[in-house]
């Protein structure tokens, strides 16, 4: 019997070494490819039956290379075990968005699970249509596997491009009607969708149905469709016994007789559970193939928490209605309203609760607003609190309050959130990454254009509604917030889009890239502060649409990062050597970095005038 063959991608000549033997050893013909290309290119000539992949390696990362062969249907079968050092969350989110099928910790202690492993995907794997590979094999080049890798990329920034869409019409649109509408209207960017529905659990035992047939089907055959969706939903839900139904049809009958040949059915989930369906026609045979299928996941995933928030917008509405028609019945609409405050006045106890305190603010708003029409400043600061406000609200956010031209948000009340302070930095990235779509052209911006600061902390604050009986607001006071404020003020001193507390950098530092900026006492504090940046994406790895202040090179980072080590120990020379080449290699990229230079001013300074003996490179601050 032939042995199995398994692929390995790994860089390390040495843990490759110990791996290969351990495979030999247990029966099995191994290869080695040093990087992701190399393993790309060995998988058409060696034909394995599994593929162990590091992630971190030359070219292509492990999850890059597995993402591309997971999406060819040639070599998907091929079951792929991502074996690594580097932290296991983030491991396992790349790993699980490229496909692969398995996460081990690189550690030869875990040989004996990685057996254990391969030999259970061997034994259920699909069948791997080898003479495909070899076939396409003959046509694989470093060429064409550039041009593989573009056409993927092209199609993942397709997906993101949808979701984008979508997000922004939760953001424009209220009602559940205006939702689905919007939904159905983005679907035919996805797939042919010539007639779908979608229909929806209500209270009440209740079924809402929308129904879009935009190719015109004579009412006969839509009738037939809506029939057998309505059989699907009632397999989906066999034990909801619907009592009514509301329906509307988006698009009239029209007069197309042909057969629908194509036809699929998906669930809409929200909090884990399904709570409607989408059923989809077509008139091709076998038009559902997996790549159409990736997308119209890919976009009902996204859609699904947007109609589920509709629905209980919905839901809340009809809840408020019912509940003021029955009190009516039995005391006027007057001392229904008297009794109505009475009860928020006696909800007025507060808690204390740990939550992310966000504060944002617009640079120079005070030269935007003195040269601005009062109108046209009121009409750019409502378009500006939508645009920002559902960034907040998306990641679970409480909006507090506007202040002026700032905004106040609260993470962790009063809904807790399972990381309120990773919560409030996507928050934070999507606000910076909006910026651009905030329609200005109706105000006058002073010469270093139109942007904002964003501050976060975290920590112990007083929850609760406070006021007096006919006016309450629920906030949350205390040191938290007021050093939340002070951070997104010192984001114009250190010229960052996004600046974080230490409690907030340890509460995320596994899910972001932080760059240590300073350690600081801020106005009324004698407590020293470590300050981070927060930043999108390394350069090279980051889209089209990521504003170039969220961006930061790996090298100026690393660089950065040893002469700020040897600032603390006051190695002046040295740390001002790092400096100066993390502040060159940024200039390269046309992208300045402001905190090298500032690091050697300082450095600059100390050298004529030494710090005292008791300094601890942490900076007073004399201003909010």
């Amino acid at each position: 019997m032939d042995k199995k063959k398994i692929l390995v991608f790994e860089d390390s000549d040495i843990f490759s070494d110990m791996l290969t033997e351990f495979l030999i050893g247990e029966g099995y013909e191994t290869a080695r490819a040093i990087n992701g290309l190399e393993g790309i290119k060995m998988v058409y000539s060696f034909l394995p039956q599994l593929i162990v992949t590091d992630v971190e390696m030359p070219l292509f990362k492990g999850y890059q290379a597995t993402r591309l062969l997971k999406s060819r249907p040639s070599t998907r079968s091929i079951p792929v075990i991502m074996f690594t050092s580097l932290g296991e969350r983030k491991d396992k989110f790349w790993g699980g968005q490229a496909g692969a099928d398995f996460y081990i910790e690189k550690s030869p202690e875990n040989f004996a699970e990685l057996k254990t492993r391969i030999e259970e995907f061997l034994a259920l794997s699909a069948p791997v249509d080898y003479g495909l590979i070899q076939k396409e094999g003959k046509r694989i080049n470093d060429n064409s596997l550039v041009e593989m890798v573009n056409n993927l990329l092209d199609n993942k920034l397709f997906q993101t491009t949808i979701i984008g869409l979508l997000a922004e019409l939760s953001g424009k649109l209220s009602s559940l009607e205006e939702i689905v509408k919007g939904m159905f209207d983005l679907l035919p960017n996805i797939c042919e969708a010539e007639i779908a529905s979608i229909m929806i659990k209500d209270t009440d035992n209740s079924l809402v149905v929308y129904n879009a047939n935009r190719s015109g089907y004579a009412e006969e055959i839509a009738e037939d469709f809506k029939a057998v969706a309505i059989a699907d939903f009632n397999t989906l839900f066999p034990d909801y016994q619907v009592v009514s139904r509301e329906l509307k049809d988006f698009f009239p009958p029209g007069e197309k007789n042909k057969k629908i040949e194509s036809y699929i059915m998906i669930p809409l989930k929200s909090s884990g559970e399904d709570f409607a369906t989408v059923h989809v026609g077509n008139t091709i045979k076998e038009y559902f193939s997996p790549a159409i299928m990736e997308n119209v996941n890919i976009f009902l995933s996204a859609a699904a928490p947007i109609v589920a928030n509709a629905l209980r917008l919905r839901q809340m509405d009809i809840l408020q209605k019912k509940t003021r028609t029955a009190f009516a019945r039995y005391v006027p609409v007057d001392v229904m309203d008297e009794i109505i405050k009475k009860s928020s006045a006696q909800s007025s106890q507060s808690e204390t609760r740990v939550v992310a305190v966000l504060f944002s603010d617009i640079r120079n708003f005070t030269k935007i607003s003195e040269k601005t029409n009062a109108q046209e400043l009121v009409n750019f600061l409502n378009a500006y609190f939508s645009l920002m406000g559902n960034q907040i609200v998306c990641e679970g956010g409480n909006i507090d309050k506007f202040i002026g031209d700032a905004i106040m948000a609260i993470f962790g009340a009063p809904k807790t959130l399972e990381n309120a302070g990773a919560s409030a930095i996507r928050a934070a990235l999507r606000m910076v990454q909006a910026l651009p779509k905030v329609d200005t052209s109706g105000i006058s911006l002073p010469e270093s254009g139109f942007g904002a600061g964003v501050g976060i902390n975290y920590g112990e604050c007083v929850v609760g509604n406070i006021g007096f009986q006919d006016k309450l607001d629920y906030t949350v006071i205390g040191d938290t917030v007021n050093l939340a404020s002070r951070l997104e003020g010192i984001t114009k001193y250190y010229r960052q889009s996004i600046i974080v507390s230490q409690n907030i950098y340890q509460q995320a530092k596994d899910q972001f890239i932080f760059r240590m900026t300073d350690s600081v006492r801020v106005k009324g504090k004698n407590q020293p502060v470590g300050l981070y940046a927060v930043y999108a994406a390394y350069r090279g790895e980051h889209d089209e649409e990521t504003p170039p202040a969220l961006i930061l090179d790996r090298e100026v980072l690393d660089q950065y990062n040893k002469g700020l080590k040897l600032y603390g120990m006051r190695e002046w020379e040295t740390a001002g050597q790092y400096f100066t080449r993390a502040r060159d290699i940024a200039e390269k990229t046309g992208n300045p970095d402001y905190l090298s230079s500032m690091y050697l001013e300082r450095i600059a300074e100390y050298i004529k005038n030494p710090p005292p003996a008791d300094w601890d490179a942490t900076v007073t601050m004399t201003e909010k």
